[in-house]
């Protein structure tokens, strides 16, 4: 034989007694499963038996009357296995719970009359138990009655909790695609905004491209920084308001270079809130809607405030402007404004117990548009979360 050969049957032995190991290995735990669940039936049914033994005790302890308790158990730890066989087989039907309960009343005749008989084998061992019903065939009625309760309240427990067991289960998918649906839901909302926003700021800095190209330049850079941030949170449906706070600030920067000396943005945040997590982009669709609307027509300018501050378990955002303030008639329900509406659905859908507290838009006394957002505390992140 060749070298080759000799080292290709070799290789061929050694992989045979690899997957031979791994068949003795496989079958050994498999055996072990079936003796551990086999305990810990016995046990499970023993215990049983010593609960309802311990009522016949409580006039004086009778050794045969407690055994055979004891033993009526015993009888049903070896016909449970029988039990759950069953069961996996009509694993099928269960959706049919007329044509399960049939069957499984029907089959209520054959266990019960099986335990009776096998009690009764089991009870030949202790000759002072005299009501045996092998031995005394006016107690097999007694005893027949006895297991069918027996197997009803079984089989009746152990399809409960089966099906409460199904139904939390049911629940927790429900919850699963419940949060998937909205986390979609949210990403469509800020699909629709960030092209929305980037249109907006594009066209704004080609307005200077032409008159001031270093100008441009800078506002440029901030934009992409601004992009750059945002990608790093489009995962997240809720950031820490210093995340915000500092994607606001590049495009606030864009803002300044722009409109120069005619705007004064003031922000005004409790050092304690800002690890509160709160919708990514927020207050850039608020901000730039205050800037757009209220301030940009004026020739003398405006200021804008973004004021946070914690209110309980509550942390209130303001965004305030004195701008020209809100048309006559506004209403935020016939408001066709991307930034407002999206703004709007997305704490309505992060948030849906906040109803009217969540988001509210009024006029200011004095002039200008206040708009007012509750955000619950309910989890707090890191500066980098």
């Amino acid at each position: 034989m060749s070298s080759d050969s000799m080292i290709f049957a070799g290789d061929t032995r050694a992989r045979a007694e690899v997957t031979d190991a791994s068949d003795h290995s496989g079958r050994g735990r498999v055996w072990f499963a079936r003796f551990r669940s086999a305990v810990l039936t016995f046990l499970a049914w023993t215990c049983l038996g010593v609960f309802l033994a311990v009522p016949d005790t409580l006039m004086g302890f009778h050794w045969p009357v407690f055994m055979a308790k004891i033993v009526d158990a015993w009888a049903w730890a070896l016909l449970t296995p029988a039990l759950f066989l069953i069961d996996r087989k009509l694993a099928s039907i269960e959706q049919n719970i007329v044509r399960l309960a049939l069957l499984f009343l029907l089959l209520s005749i054959p266990f019960s009359l099986a335990h009776t008989y096998l009690s009764g084998l089991l009870l030949y061992a202790i000759p002072d138990v005299w009501w045996n019903p092998l031995l005394r065939p006016d107690f097999t009625i007694y005893f027949f009655l006895g297991s069918w309760q027996t197997y009803s309240a079984l089989v009746g427990g152990v399809y409960a909790f089966k099906y409460y067991h199904r139904f939390l289960t049911s629940r927790l998918q429900l919850e699963r695609v419940e949060k998937r649906l909205l986390e979609s839901r949210l990403n469509a909302l800020r699909l629709q905004l960030e092209p929305h926003f980037l249109f907006n700021a594009l066209n704004t800095i080609s307005s200077e491209v032409a008159t001031n190209p270093n100008l441009a330049r800078d506002m440029i850079g901030d934009l992409g920084a601004l992009l750059r941030q945002s990608l790093d949170c489009k995962d997240s449906a809720e950031i820490t308001l210093v995340r915000e706070l500092s994607l606001l600030e590049h495009y606030l920067s864009i803002q300044r270079v722009r409109f120069g000396d005619r705007i004064e943005i003031a922000i005004e945040v409790e050092p304690e809130t800002l690890s509160i997590m709160v919708p990514s982009m927020l207050l850039q669709p608020l901000v730039e809607n205050a800037i757009r609307h209220g301030i940009e027509g004026r020739l003398s300018g405006g200021k804008v405030l973004i004021s946070a501050w914690r209110d309980g378990n509550e942390l209130q955002i303001r965004v305030l402007d004195d701008g020209v303030g809100l048309p006559p008639n506004w209403r935020m329900e016939a408001s066709t404004g991307l930034g407002v509406r999206v703004a709007r659905e997305r704490l309505a859908a992060l948030y849906p117990d906040r109803g009217e507290r969540g988001f509210a838009i009024r006029r200011r006394n004095g002039g200008g548009t206040e708009v007012a957002i509750s955000v619950p505390v309910s989890r707090t992140g890191s500066d980098g979360a």
